[in-house]
């Protein structure tokens, strides 16, 4: 049962009130994971090569990984990648350190962010042996995302990438019932308050 009083031409309903306080708290930024730990440590990420030998480097985890890509001298192309599922529905962002040791510079050997499989170029053909910048993107729950380095040839040199202050949406909380009911008691008895407060300075 909703308690409404009009104060000063103004009308509050309590169990509103409340109701507006607990969505407040339930509606706040999703929770972010920091680093490469928790729901984003390096075992719940999966590595792969596609005609390539590259590989990945996790000892610096959490603070960073380093991702190596193919060389295997065939002549052809190939991939590898390092991938996970986003666990909510926000943001990832990431530095990136890039370096080639291919002669021909990095249109051969070009690194970039994949989402479901589709690869968004972050790497410049163009730029020098070392680059470096920050990125960010939206992702959706259940997306498989992560970063990859193709190889044009595999031959003539390799490139790394190191990726830190990695961020990316963890997994939304639910309360538990007895929490719930916690937060609409407060919210409750908050509105009551008011009510109260402004019924003794009418």
């Amino acid at each position: 049962m909703s308690i409404t009083k009009i104060i000063n031409g103004s009308t509050i309903t309590a169990s509103a009130a409340s109701l507006i306080g607990v969505a407040a708290l339930l509606g706040a930024n999703p929770a972010q994971a920091s680093g490469f730990s928790g729901s984003y440590n390096p075992s719940n990420w999966d590595f792969s090569n596609l005609n390539a030998d590259g590989f990945v480097d996790t000892t610096n985890a959490p603070s960073s990984i380093t991702l190596t890509g193919g060389n295997n001298g065939s002549g052809f192309s190939g991939q590898t990648s390092y991938t996970t599922t986003s666990l909510a529905n926000g943001l990832v962002s990431f530095n990136w350190n890039y370096i080639t040791t291919d002669v021909d510079g990095p249109f051969w050997d070009p690194f970039g962010f994949i989402v479901n499989g589709n690869f968004t170029l972050l790497s410049k053909d163009n730029g020098g042996f070392l680059q470096s910048n920050i990125f960010s993107t939206t992702v959706n729950k259940g997306d498989i995302f992560g970063f990859a380095i193709d190889t044009v040839d595999n031959i003539f040199g390799a490139a790394s990438v190191t990726i830190s202050d990695f961020n990316a949406p963890e997994a939304e909380s639910v309360p538990e019932p007895a929490s719930l009911l916690g937060l609409l008691t407060v919210g409750a008895l908050g509105a009551g308050s008011v009510l109260k407060r402004k019924k003794q300075q009418a």
